[in-house]
């Protein structure tokens, strides 16, 4: 029998769509109730030339899988909440309008604007104020960008939004509460490990903060949607909600591995770690949910598979199924091209599979010629860059880990998880495939008192989805060891 339902709006770079959880005091049970594009927000320029989200668009998508729900709960909704992925941003004016639509953190101005940040204040200092690792696309440097475009909006904004925070405000048709900490924390503008902006540095960098709103924790109630359903803040940044998902057992050494456009993988921990090690390793210092610290590292993750789909349909017409790219990569010979998943040049190519044949013939590597060796090579350079990661972090934390949870979209993909099993050389734990969508329902859940905060939170995720295992095999791990140091020579020239 139902107990509580929720509508967990969950919004991905290339779709968003709105999931009812069902929560009967001991499980939660999951329907997709519809699905939407997002657009990259990079495929369509807007006359001055930006890339930008259609933000009209995905509100009304919103708004319409709202109505759905309340009709699914026969009118008896408990709640709703929206996440999203991290630092882009809508500024809101003094009468509650949103000044324009939110711009797409792979515009191409972003990475001049970090240069010219990083000219002013030393990366270093940055990440000693910040914890976050340098990305182009930080909102930091996307206000720096903005800055420069038209200084004039900064000083017209009353509100800066987060995207979940922003379409939560638009929602209940108000200003909005505040900023949520987990999605705050992607800025680059919070002081690390505690909820307050670090509005020092925006003056270093010659930028305002007056329209920096409250920060708020995830499990809030905000308020009510123009027509009463109650709005309730998740863990608004994804990674976050789907870490908080995590099935993971207190006492076990544990990393996770959230999955999907972008890779995220790292450990959970009670405080930031302020280290130049974990600067130079590329690790940063996010929200968590109670008060908690996400230590991860950012890779370019499915974008890379997703991207070159899309390329190779233009070469060839053919429009694959991912299913038939796994069984093509599976088919394609070994000991391929590998590149660096890390690496910022794949972060929004023209023609990704352009970019990465030019990335092998650069290194002297063959180019992958066909669909299997192209997305065999996207799979595999995935797999080693998550053996480096997790070395990495263990060697920043000083411990090894008992198993790796990979939760998200990406966990449905068997072979990348075999894959990384044997490479990393840890057993490997895979789901909940929709950790996301379970994180914001678990948030909402402590925020309507249902459940008795995340600790809890995570027994209810437990006891609701049982994760597939993926047993590492020692000859296929020593075979990664021996490829991981000849790519590295190749790499290094």
């Amino acid at each position: 029998m139902v107990f509580q339902q929720f509508l967990a709006i969950d919004l991905g770079a290339e779709s968003g769509r709105g999931v009812l959880s069902s929560f009967d005091g001991e499980r939660i049970s999951l329907s997709e109730l519809g699905r939407f594009p997002t657009g990259r927000g990079a495929d369509d320029l807007c006359p001055d030339g930006v890339q930008r989200w259609d933000f009209e668009r995905i509100f009304a998508e919103i708004r319409a899988l709202v109505d759905r729900a309340r009709d699914e709960a026969n009118g008896d909704l408990a709640g709703v909440g929206v996440d999203s992925w991290g630092v882009d941003f809508g500024l809101v004016d003094s009468s509650d309008a949103l000044i324009e639509s939110p711009v797409c953190y792979r515009d191409l101005s972003h990475p001049a604007a970090m240069t010219a940040a990083h000219a002013r204040i030393a990366r270093e200092e940055i990440w000693d104020a910040t914890g976050i690792q340098h990305m182009s696309f930080n909102t930091l440097y996307q206000l720096v960008a903005l800055r420069d475009r038209d200084p004039a909006l900064l000083e017209k904004a009353d509100r800066l939004l987060m995207m979940s925070d922003l379409l939560h405000a638009q929602l209940m048709g108000t200003k909005g509460a505040g900023v949520e900490r987990t999605n705050g924390s992607t800025t680059q503008m919070m002081t690390p490990g505690a909820k307050a902006w670090n509005t020092q540095l925006l003056e270093r960098l010659n930028l305002p903060h007056h329209f920096l709103p409250e920060i708020v924790d995830a499990g809030t109630r905000l308020g009510v949607t123009t027509n009463g359903i109650p709005v309730f803040t998740p863990p608004t940044h994804d990674t976050a909600a789907a870490v908080a998902a995590a099935p993971a057992r207190t006492g076990t050494r544990w990393a996770f591995l959230s999955s999907g456009t972008w890779s995220l993988l790292g450990a959970e921990l009670p405080a930031p770690i302020i280290d130049r090690r974990a600067m130079a390793a590329g690790f940063s210092n996010e929200g968590g949910v109670g008060g908690t610290t996400r230590f991860l590292k950012n890779i370019m993750g499915l974008w890379l598979v997703q991207q070159s789909r899309r390329s190779l349909a233009r070469e060839t017409g053919k429009e694959y199924s991912y299913p038939e790219l796994v069984s093509l990569a599976v088919a394609a010979p070994e000991g391929g091209p590998l590149i660096d998943a890390v690496d910022e040049r794949f972060l929004n190519p023209q023609d990704m599979a352009l970019e990465i044949r030019s990335a092998c013939r650069e290194t002297g590597q063959p180019e992958p010629v066909d669909a299997g060796s192209l997305i065999r090579c996207c799979l595999e350079s995935l797999a080693l860059a998550y053996r480096r990661s997790l070395r990495d972090l263990g060697a920043l934390l000083g411990s090894n880990f008992d198993v790796l949870h990979i939760i998200g979209g990406g966990s449905q993909n068997t072979l990348l998880n075999q894959w990384t099993a044997d490479a990393c050389g840890v057993t490997v734990l895979a789901g909940p495939s929709e950790a996301t969508a379970v994180g914001n329902a678990l948030g909402q859940l402590v925020g309507a008192g249902a459940i008795s905060g995340w600790e809890q939170a995570r027994e209810v995720s437990r006891r609701s989805f049982v994760p597939d295992v993926y047993k590492p095999n020692v000859a296929a791990n020593e075979r990664w060891a021996d490829r991981e140091e000849q790519i590295l020579k190749i790499w290094r020239g």
